[in-house]
């Protein structure tokens, strides 16, 4: 599905640039909002319809995140991809917009070690001294759709510099997560048997905490941003 997703998203980046119309109809613009900075192409198909090919990121640590049974230096790490198509009723600023996006947003995060020297992985104590530290990862679909509505035409008029805003969300699926021990040297749980114990903890952590972000499938944007147009 990911990569039927791929080959539409790739079509109609391809598609905005193929049939960019003369010299006065595509712009760049700046902007910053909740899926971090970017940079935005708008090429104009019509006096109704525009597309945009754009590109965004920012890094979001948070020194102290509870997840599962446990807590963790964490950091989330913005990386989108954007192709859109804009309509404009009337050809003026307001738009509706819809399109797909490439999500390479995931978050990273490192175990703290708990007072009691134990961490509760499953349920079940488990010896820091055993298990290290446990790194995390957080994943979201890949190729997810957008909706929203904005204001700014960055084609549809005689001024070279204009100003956009956008609302709208990114509905990326349930995030996935991985749990990987940095088991010590000398530790017992290098032992194949204990460590299919271990890795049955895990997966019973890596649940507890998918359902922590089970309700997180839908990410809120909202950006405001300058265009400048050629």
């Amino acid at each position: 599905m990911e990569r039927k997703y791929g080959w539409i998203l790739g079509a109609i980046s391809m598609g905005a640039l193929l049939t960019a119309p003369a010299r006065g109809q595509v712009a760049l613009g700046g902007k910053a909002g909740s899926l971090g900075l970017g940079l935005e192409l708008t090429v104009g198909l019509s006096p109704q319809w525009n597309a945009r090919i754009g590109a965004n990121g920012f890094n979001y640590t948070d020194d102290r995140r509870k997840a599962g049974h446990l807590e963790y230096d964490a950091t989330a790490k913005l990386r989108t991809g954007t192709a859109l198509l804009d309509w404009h009723p009337g050809g003026h600023g307001f738009r509706l917009s819809g399109g797909l996006v490439y999500n390479d947003t995931h978050i990273d995060g490192t175990s703290l070690v708990p007072a009691s020297g134990n961490y509760v992985i499953g349920g079940i104590p488990v010896p820091v001294s055993l298990v290290g530290t446990l790194s995390g990862r957080i994943d979201f679909d890949r190729v997810v759709p957008y909706a929203g509505l904005g204001w700014g035409n960055a084609v549809g008029r005689d001024r070279k510099v204009g100003f956009f805003l956008d609302a709208g969300a990114i509905f990326q699926g349930k995030g996935k997560v991985k749990l990987t021990p940095n088991i010590p040297a000398g530790s017992p749980l290098n032992d194949p048997t204990a460590r299919a114990a271990l890795d049955i903890l895990l997966r019973e952590e890596e649940n507890s905490i998918q359902k922590d972000v089970a309700d997180y499938t839908v990410y809120p944007v909202v950006a405001i941003g300058l265009t400048y147009r050629f």
